[in-house]
């Protein structure tokens, strides 16, 4: 038997993990975002990525709809905006800085040390959530100096480098 959801959920929260804010826009072209912990590289040849999207989610239709979807890696200090695009409000961009790519998607471009335009190259589906396997079209890493923002044990905090580094 496997064990309960509370236990699983304090084993992970020992897992650090770097905070991302999945874009995408809905049928209507208005844009759409998730908070996402479960972010991962899968692949260089060719360069693909995974986030793990709650089947609960608002935003999932639009990403299932729109098959693209920008992770937005974000910086340090950027925890109300994380918090917000965790949340179920309605309008999520209402306040928020943000730009279209290229090919239109929401880009938080003052928030986000890095990011990652994707175009979903599968989907699997992984109980409570759904993989999606995004192959990286575009995108642009961060600079030296910039922070990340991370979650631990659900908190907020940065990562900084060991004084051996």
């Amino acid at each position: 038997m496997p064990i309960d959801a509370a236990a699983y959920r304090e084993i992970m929260a020992s897992l650090p993990s770097g905070v991302a804010v999945v874009t995408t826009c809905d049928a209507a072209g208005e844009p759409r975002g998730l908070t996402a912990t479960a972010v991962a590289s899968v692949s260089a040849e060719p360069p693909l990525l995974l986030v793990c999207v709650d089947l609960e989610s608002r935003t999932l239709p639009a990403l299932r709809q729109s098959s693209r979807f920008v992770v937005n890696f974000m910086r340090q200090g950027r925890e109300e905006l994380c918090r917000l695009f965790a949340s179920k409000a309605e309008n999520k961009f209402e306040r928020v800085a943000w730009r279209p790519t290229a090919d239109g998607l929401p880009l938080l471009h003052e928030d986000a040390l890095a990011w990652a335009e994707c175009v979903t190259e599968q989907e699997v589906p992984a109980g409570d959530h759904v993989v999606l396997m995004g192959l990286v079209v575009g995108g642009e890493g961060s600079e030296d100096g910039d922070v990340p923002l991370m979650y631990y044990r659900r908190t907020w905090g940065v990562w900084t480098p060991s004084p051996s580094s």
